[in-house]
């Protein structure tokens, strides 16, 4: 291992040459901003943070100076009194916020604060001796704290929560906003605590996001969230809106005299007088992007040869250490650790999906999740009988199973949110869990020895007002009831809440887990609270620990296989899979019959066509003649064939089974980019769809995101240091994922270190941020979490190339367009989706239709067009399952059109645009001789009416032709 290890950062190190080597510089000048704020210094300085970077400007306006370095992102700043310093909230390689000070040249940078808190909107007093600040330190809130600069002592001041402090201008009193959350009346608004502690509400407010003392202590300014400007006058009625009809941004406006204000909005610099006079700051700010210009490798799409097995799925040993069960191709299999003991064999064997194997204490019995019976239920296979038996028969949705170890009961996960428990013989003791939902993805549960406490991962929040946070353990009391948490490493997660643990011993004295590339065992008491700090044992990238009934082993899962390892540390043993599967090979002829074609290049429809298609490849396009329909003819004279679609941004939710692949399907969708899953789910879901063991699209991978030590997704994997992401990206390699995916709370240099890495195994990255991303080469970024993007943010992607999947559906978008839309009410397709949602679905369709939706979309619809027009590159993403499967790819192409777009563009974004970003624009996208057969047979002209694209008849992959109504049975 240690051996190995200088070997894998020399090859990082390499890639960050070959990248630098390999990329093409674009100049940018930005005269916009986007979610901006700026302040003033004594001498007529402004300091604004434009793309999370410091640069300074004159009163007057002009060119703006960089002063923060690169991969520092920098907000928020202010000024000094003397005019010397800047401070400002910075988020550095630590993965937290930390107020920071440099000077207005550039030089003396430093961190005030540090630790895993966030330390945010830093506020200098006029004294120059302190700076508050709001911080996640205390309580799980977010409150007002200062600091004294002189000595760097932080503390707390206010015990409501709190952000956006500013001080009075004698310094003894700070207003800031609150939520007042917490209390049984709260009293939401402008709050402001002086010298003695004392707490006052100043002005009640739900959307008040900033305030700033006038020079005479008079008057208060503030920011709204509803983009204003209002002035008031502290305990004393009225407001006066003095910028209403601009779109203000929600930071700290500046009083520059008793009658003017600075404050930014509509992307600029402005100064504002009570009479009404407006004076925009103009700027320009120089920056160049590095952009990469490697070729994007892709694997086979159609492999015709015996492929090893990589999807193995939640392996779990014996309590006797002689065999693991795990799911693979669609099955739950049983394999001896020993081979000479037999080869695996599968205990289930259907074209359902299955879930989460389980082993009895007395290993005579399998639990596991299963589809069989339309939804997802918890089955349990006894092997002496030969067997299964249904446990559950209620909603479906169940995963995670976890046998007590009297083996009387069952826990499992019911809907990812809660614990459930089943007692699996109708003569045991029944079992009630404290009733408890989580906020989060749960994880998968696990029992104390004496069966009293049922432990779980979850999300232990920061604060009130942000959702990240840390991975620990809550605990599920039964005898006695109670709910209470157990932090097993502090100041980390305790594995990710997928398939890493904690996974508590049978003697009831240790739990293992998996976090940070390492697995780790701690010792525990009987209620899993730790008695001394977890202890790293092995170092391979480990998945999936699950204990031998001894205690003393732990079998876990690496990307070279399964390991078995004693509990307190040493060399793992290898536990070899020989598993193989063959593609399903496409046939050998087919010839499609259409009515028109549409085929992704033209804006129009070919008339009457032959489609000829052999062993999946198009061969040829034809006018219509009857000597070219030998072999299978499929007669679509009636229809119009397009493009198969892709969805470049969607999730998957196991509890939803092979309805999955059925939906996408269905709706003719045959490729999907998924940027965050277990990356051993996923093999295991292309592999059973390669194999046709099930229906299923295309899919295309990312694995786990990378994440800061900060978290909110379930599966996210924690970046810890530069040692732990060498072995997650050696990880990624050898797991061979289509491309990289990174997270909000990911530091820059991590991702910048990952970018290298991806271009130079020549695999795409996609963030969920535009810069510094797009400055060194990200080659994509998903949601458009701006509702107006001003010209710095349509520049940045026009100019970058970088490839924009907005997702509009999940930010109003959907609502928008399917209330009120009673052709819901008729489509088939929802038998695929569970009842909640058709519930949910059928009263959007009867509903009234609410302009209201409309109006608050349009600073958005008008961000995706001003994009396109200046030639960014848009794709089409659903994020389903927020929105659902299938169906939420055509919203999202509605959508697109009602923002501006005609048909053909937003056909585009889904066929060839996403082609383009996959790197297979030379297989996929475009009905033309040489690619492969994906193509969607609808029953409507959709450059007509987009709507028509939802109207599917039957779809093809790679030549295999999937009836809509054949999708709809199982």
């Amino acid at each position: 291992m240690t051996a190995a290890r200088p070997l894998l950062f020399a090859a990082l190190a390499a890639s960050v040459f070959a990248a630098q080597d390999s990329s093409r510089p674009i100049d940018l000048t930005i005269t916009e901003g986007t979610a901006m704020a700026a302040a003033m210094s004594p001498d007529g300085t402004i300091a604004i943070d434009l793309l999370g970077r410091l640069w300074l400007l004159p009163i007057s306006g002009g060119v703006a100076k960089r002063i923060t370095p690169d991969l520092l992102e920098a907000r928020l700043p202010s000024w000094s009194p003397d005019g010397e310093s800047i401070a400002f909230q910075g988020y550095g390689d630590d993965g937290a916020w930390h107020i920071y000070t440099i000077r207005w040249d550039g030089t003396n940078l430093r961190a005030l604060t540090s630790g895993e808190f966030d330390d945010r909107e830093p506020a200098w007093s006029h004294d120059g001796s302190r700076i508050a600040f709001s911080s996640d330190r205390y309580g799980g809130i977010s409150t007002i704290w200062q600091l004294a600069v002189g000595t760097g002592e932080v503390r707390r001041l206010t015990t409501r929560d709190g952000w956006m402090p500013a001080w009075s201008p004698n310094d003894r009193q700070i207003t800031f906003v609150s939520g007042d959350e917490g209390v049984p009346r709260p009293a939401p608004g402008l709050w402001t605590i002086d010298a003695s502690g004392r707490e006052r509400l100043l002005r009640p407010s739900f959307s008040a996001a900033a305030p700033a003392w006038s020079p005479d202590g008079t008057q208060l300014a503030y920011t709204t969230g509803e983009s204003t400007l209002e002035v008031s006058t502290p305990l004393k009625p009225g407001v006066a809106s003095i910028a209403r009809d601009e779109d203000v941004f929600p930071f700290r406006p500046q009083w520059l005299s008793a009658t003017e204000i600075l404050y930014t909005a509509d992307g600029r610099i402005r100064r504002r007088s009570l009479t009404g006079r407006v004076e925009t700051i103009p700027f320009r700010a120089n920056l160049t992007l590095q952009r990469s210009t490697y070729t994007i490798a892709h694997r086979p799409l159609e492999p015709t040869t015996l492929q090893r097995v990589g999807g193995i799925v939640t392996p779990v040993v014996s309590p006797d250490g002689r065999a693991v069960a795990f799911v693979a191709l669609g099955d739950v299999w049983v394999m001896p650790v020993d081979s000479r003991n037999g080869d695996p064999f599968k205990v289930t064997n259907d074209a359902a999906v299955e879930l989460d194997p389980a082993w009895s204490p007395d290993g005579t019995a399998l639990a596991f999740s299963s589809d069989r019976s339309g939804r997802m239920e918890l089955w349990m296979h006894d092997f002496r009988a030969n067997r299964d038996t249904a446990l559950t028969r209620g909603g479906g949705r169940i995963s995670g199973a976890a046998w007590s170890p009297d083996g009387n009961h069952i826990a499992f996960v019911e809907d990812r949110h809660r614990i459930g428990v089943v007692t699996v013989y109708p003569d045991a003791h029944a079992m009630v869990v404290p009733e408890f939902v989580s906020r989060a993805e749960i994880g998968r549960p696990t029992w104390s020895a004496d069966n009293h406490v049922i432990a779980a991962g979850d999300l232990f929040a920061y604060s009130n007002r942000y959702r990240e946070g840390l991975n620990q353990l809550v605990m599920h009391g039964v005898d006695p009831a109670g709910v209470y948490s157990s932090v097993v490493f502090p100041s980390h997660s305790s594995g990710n809440r997928d398939d890493t643990g904690p996974v508590w011993s049978p003697d009831g004295f240790r739990m293992a887990f998996a976090t940070e590339g390492r697995l780790w065992s701690v010792n525990v008491d009987g209620k899993g609270s730790p008695t001394a700090p977890p202890s790293s044992i092995a170092e391979d990238a480990p998945e999936s620990p699950s204990w031998e009934g001894d205690t003393r082993h732990i079998v876990y899962q690496t990307p070279n296989g399964l390991r078995r390892i004693l509990s307190d540390g040493g060399s793992p043993d290898s536990i070899p899979i020989d598993l193989g599967w063959r593609p399903s090979p496409p046939p050998e002829r087919v010839v499609v019959h259409a009515g028109h074609i549409f085929d992704g290049v033209f804006e129009g429809l070919r008339n009457e066509s032959d489609i000829v298609v052999e062993h999946g490849i198009i061969r040829e396009i034809a006018s219509h003649r009857d000597e070219l329909h030998a072999g299978v003819v499929v007669d679509a004279g009636e229809e119009i064939v397009m493009p198969g679609l892709i969805d470049m941004d969607a999730r998957l939710n196991q509890d939803d089974g092979a309805a999955f692949g059925r939906a996408f399907l269905a709706y003719g969708i045959t490729s999907v980019r998924i940027p965050a899953i277990n990356p051993y789910v996923a093999l295991e879901q292309r592999e059973s769809f390669d194999a046709a063991r099930r229906p299923g699209p295309r899919l295309f991978i990312a694995g786990d995101p990378f994440d800061g030590m900060r978290v909110y997704d379930r599966g996210s994997v924690s970046i810890a240091s530069d040692e732990q992401l060498v072995r997650e990206l050696d990880r990624a390699r050898t797991l061979d994922i289509d491309f990289f995916a990174t997270n909000v709370r990911l530091p820059d240099r991590y991702q910048r270190q990952i970018t290298d890495f991806a271009h130079r195994i020549g695999k795409p990255v996609l963030s969920q941020e535009l810069y510094p991303a797009s400055e060194y080469g990200v080659d994509g970024a998903v949601h458009l979490r701006t509702r107006r993007a001003y010209a710095d943010i349509v520049d940045l992607v026009a100019k970058s190339g970088m490839a924009l999947t907005p997702t509009i559906g999940v930010q109003g978008g959907f609502n928008a367009r399917v209330t009120g839309d009673r052709s819901l009410l008729f489509d088939r397709r929802f038998s695929l989706y569970p009842l909640p949602l058709v519930s949910a679905l059928t009263d959007l369709a009867t509903a009234r239709r609410q302009p209201a939706l409309d109006a608050a979309l349009k600073p958005l619809e008008s961000s995706l067009v001003a994009i396109h027009a200046a030639g960014g590159r848009i794709l089409a993403g659903s994020d389903a399952p927020a929105i659902p499967y299938g169906l939420g790819l055509h919203v999202e192409l509605e959508s697109f059109v009602h923002a501006g777009l005609t048909p053909f563009e937003a056909l585009q974004t889904a066929t060839v645009n996403a082609a383009q970003a996959l790197g297979l624009e030379r297989e996929l996208g475009t009905i033309e001789p040489g690619k492969l057969a994906d193509l969607t047979f609808l029953g409507g002209d959709p450059l007509l009416d987009i709507k028509n694209t939802r109207d599917v008849k039957r779809v093809m992959k790679g030549g295999r032709v999937y009836v809509v109504t054949d999708l709809l049975n199982r």
